[in-house]
This record gives C-alpha cells, sequence and structure tokens, in this order.
C-alpha cells in the first residue's frame, strides 16, 4: 500500500478457494477504491458516510491509504480477468493520530466537503438530518484543527488504539475463511506498530457481524443506538504482551 507504515503487511496470500475461484489478499491501493466504495455502500449501509454515496466514500476510504497510520486490504479473486475485489479492511494503527493528519490536511479536507456537499444540494432531506449534528462535529474539528486534545474518558495519558474502521465480503465468499484474514492481518500489524488495543464498531442484527467478531474472540464493549435509531455494538481486542 502507498503511504502507509513500514509496518504493513504487505505479501499477498491465497487464503481461500471457492469452487474454481482463488481469493488473495494484498495491501490496497488507490486503483481499488471505486470497488471499495461500491462494496462499502452496498454492504455497509448504517452511517452518514455511506448515505453520501459511492463518490464521497472513495475519497473517505482514500484517507487510510495517504497517512503513515492507515491501513488498508483488499481480497481479489484471481480467477477473473480484472481480479475483482471481493472484499476489503480499512482501519488506523493509531486512530488519535490518523485523525490529527486528516484535519491538517486541508486538501484531503476540501476534497470530502465538495463531494458531500454536492450530494447534499441533490438531496435536501439528508442535508436537514446532517444539519442536526454540525455543532458537535464543528466543535471537534476546531478542537483537532488548534491542537487541542480530544476529552479524555478517564485519568492518565491514553493509551495508542487501532481502530477497524470498515471490513465487508461479497456474499458469495462468506464463509470461506478471508473475512477473519483480514481481521487477522489488522490485529498483527496494529500490534507491530505499538497499538495496546483495537477496537470496531458493528451494528446489531442482520446488518452486522456481531457473531463473526465473538467466535474471533473480541471483547464486548458499550452498545448503544444512534439517532437514526440503528443500534451499535463495540468490540475491543488488547494486543499488549500475551495477548
Amino acid at each position: 500500500m502507498v503511504g502507509t507504515s513500514n509496518t504493513l503487511s504487505r505479501s499477498r496470500a491465497v487464503v481461500a478457494r471457492s469452487g474454481r475461484s482463488k481469493a488473495v489478499v494484498r495491501p490496497a491501493g488507490y486503483a481499488d477504491l471505486a470497488a471499495t466504495a461500491r462494496t462499502h455502500v452496498e454492504f455497509l449501509p448504517v452511517g452518514l458516510f455511506p448515505s453520501l454515496g459511492a463518490g464521497f466514500v472513495r475519497r473517505w476510504h482514500r484517507t487510510y491509504l495517504d497517512p503513515r497510520h492507515g491501513v488498508g486490504y483488499v481480497v481479489t479473486d484471481r480467477t477473473t480477468s480484472d481480479d475483482d475485489v471481493v472484499g476489503f479492511l480499512l482501519g488506523t494503527t493509531d486512530q488519535a493520530a490518523h485523525m490529527a493528519t486528516l484535519f491538517a490536511d486541508r486538501r484531503a479536507l476540501a476534497s470530502l466537503s465538495a463531494s458531500g456537499a454536492g450530494t447534499l444540494i441533490r438531496r435536501p432531506r439528508l442535508a436537514r438530518q446532517l444539519a442536526s449534528r454540525a455543532l458537535p462535529w464543528a466543535r471537534q474539528i476546531a478542537q483537532r484543527r488548534s491542537g487541542q486534545p480530544a476529552p479524555a474518558d478517564g485519568p492518565g495519558e491514553n493509551p495508542q488504539v487501532a481502530v477497524m474502521v470498515a471490513v465487508a465480503v461479497q456474499p458469495q465468499w462468506r464463509g470461506s475463511g478471508i473475512g477473519a484474514e483480514l481481521v487477522r492481518r489488522f490485529v498483527e500489524d496494529a500490534r507491530r506498530a505499538g497499538a495496546a488495543e483495537a477496537e470496531l464498531v458493528t451494528p446489531v442484527g442482520s446488518a452486522g457481524a456481531t457473531g463473526f467478531y465473538e467466535r474471533l474472540g473480541w471483547e464486548l464493549g458499550p452498545c448503544w443506538h444512534t439517532r437514526d435509531g440503528d443500534q451499535l455494538q463495540a468490540y475491543r481486542q488488547r494486543l499488549g504482551a500475551g495477548n
């Protein structure tokens, strides 16, 4: 992957076969973004960003390929003529550092803003939904841009936390093991990069993957409802020595 931490696993490995198909995991690149964005919008529709469309999501995914703390992998079907992307994972090995880098990148913010604004002009109902959330987001952005630390959850220094932002696998490949391999690689790279723990959030119900993460040994975290009525479940995994 271009522009990521040197700790990123760069090997290509066959991880699953389905009929005559062969799946290979490799680092994500810019040429993969259109496919990862389409997959995200289709199979991970919960939240505001997917509702802004594949164009916005493609620009958002790009931010995980640029910063030093971004992580991205794709799974391709090597038996197809174009090595079709059948799954992907995006995340960070240090979420706080990643967000600080993003908020300092005027070009990336301008690209995201322009793409999002174009969608909102065409969809006024979505614009009204966004307006209800604008104040807390604006405060967070101002805080990040001014260099002030975000509010801490407790006393003492905050540990380095890796965040798995998005994982999606095409339906015909689910159960093949490629999802578990994507997660394993993320955990491996996050640990190697010095993260003390990894976190993720998934919807509860048919749109989510709570059972998948519990089978992989992730610990239950908080559960809450969004303003849109979606129920979300957080998970974490400790990455220190012995874990």
